[in-house]
């Protein structure tokens, strides 16, 4: 049974569209930009052999402050995930914007995960409750995919 995300605010969304999406490399982080081609990404991809990649967190289920242990076990539970399905990944986090005040909230670990089929997305936002991910596809095109229960 997964629970249903509260309707997100104007407010929440702005952030999840203004955050910054960051992933390691080992040629150097990679910024993903919503709702724009990153080249950097598409290479990503090609370099994985995967039409797709999920940026994504276990971290503030549905936004809901919780213990720094529960999310850390969190964050191990969706690494385990990952890792138990064969699919490969990259460490990530995911924070406020730049120019953001510092204690606008604690940048998030992330895991930015090459998948076979879009439809993952959405049971990573149902199993790890989460409002929405960063959806990439082969061409680097990047944008916010919101839970499935949410309405478009």
């Amino acid at each position: 049974m997964h629970r249903h995300p509260p309707a997100p605010t104007p407010e929440l969304i702005a952030a999840y569209r203004s955050a910054r999406y960051r992933v390691s490399t080992p040629e150097g982080d990679v910024l993903l930009r919503v709702d724009a081609i990153n080249p950097c990404v598409a290479a990503l991809l090609a370099q994985a052999d995967a039409p797709w990649a999920v940026f994504v967190t276990a971290h503030q289920p549905f936004s809901r402050p919780v213990s720094a242990e529960e999310n850390a076990a969190r964050q191990a539970e969706l690494l385990a995930w990952a890792i138990a399905r064969g699919m490969p990944w990259l460490d990530g986090e995911g924070g406020p914007p730049e120019d953001a005040a510092a204690d606008t909230w604690p940048p998030e670990p992330s895991l930015f995960v090459f998948i076979e089929d879009p439809a993952i997305a959405d049971t990573l936002m149902l199993t790890f409750e989460q409002n929405a991910v960063v959806l990439c596809d082969a061409h680097g095109f990047c944008t916010l995919r919101w839970h499935p229960y949410l309405p478009d």
